[in-house]
């Protein structure tokens, strides 16, 4: 499995993956890569399974910073802790923490769902034009470029501006966008606050939820 397999995943996946990732009542860990079949053909203790969600999701967003430090060093208490949460058994830990580690990469620098959100946004906020299809003066393709440079050049000060509810790092990206109006400015720049768990966190919850 290479370190590639939640970055391409489509948004319907993961979508899927966030609703249904957990062990199966058999208690076999989820190989991502069987899905969606997976998804389909699985049969969850679901109760079961939103209990050690929720307690996974509280601790991830708890511990975010010092979680992708021990996954990068394959060791540590918060690591253990949160597969321990999650119903992982010990005697996997270790090739959990290896896994984790070989995706550490796509779970905690996923550029493209910061950029995917960004341009969503952009889209609601100006009507496509039906003619040129062009989104304020700009292609669907050119936007899409001139953003992901954008957060590829800033991802970790964007993370730490949308943990922080600060809009300020987006300013310069809406210039870059020609976004002249007040409001429109403004809710481009404010679009992404609140979403650290959406964007960031949940990527470590859905990595450990499914396990091996």
């Amino acid at each position: 499995m290479n370190g590639n397999r939640i970055f391409k995943l489509s948004a319907v996946a993961i979508m899927a993956l966030t609703l249904t990732s957990c062990s199966s009542k058999n208690g076999n860990y989820l190989n991502i890569l069987q899905l969606p079949g997976a998804i389909l053909d699985s049969v969850f203790d679901k109760n079961s399974c939103n209990i050690k969600r929720k307690k996974v999701e509280a601790y991830a967003s708890l511990h975010y910073d010092v979680l992708k430090e021990e996954i990068k060093a394959k060791k540590g208490k918060h690591i253990d802790e949160i597969m321990k949460l999650a119903g992982i058994e010990e005697s996997h830990y270790s090739k959990m923490r290896n896994q984790l580690n070989k995706d550490s990469e796509t779970i905690f620098h996923n550029t493209q769902r910061v950029t995917e959100k960004l341009v969503q946004n952009m889209s609601r906020i100006y009507e496509v034009k039906e003619k040129t299809k062009e989104i304020n003066g700009f292609s669907y393709t050119q936007i899409s470029e001139i953003t992901k440079e954008y957060v590829d050049s800033n991802f970790e000060t964007i993370r730490l501006a949308v943990r922080d509810s600060e809009s300020g790092i987006f300013m310069a990206l809406a210039e870059q966008l020609n976004i002249k109006d007040t409001k429109k400015r403004e809710a481009f720049t404010h679009s992404l606050k609140g979403k650290h768990f959406e964007l960031y966190t949940d990527l470590v919850v859905v990595s450990v939820m499914v396990g091996l």
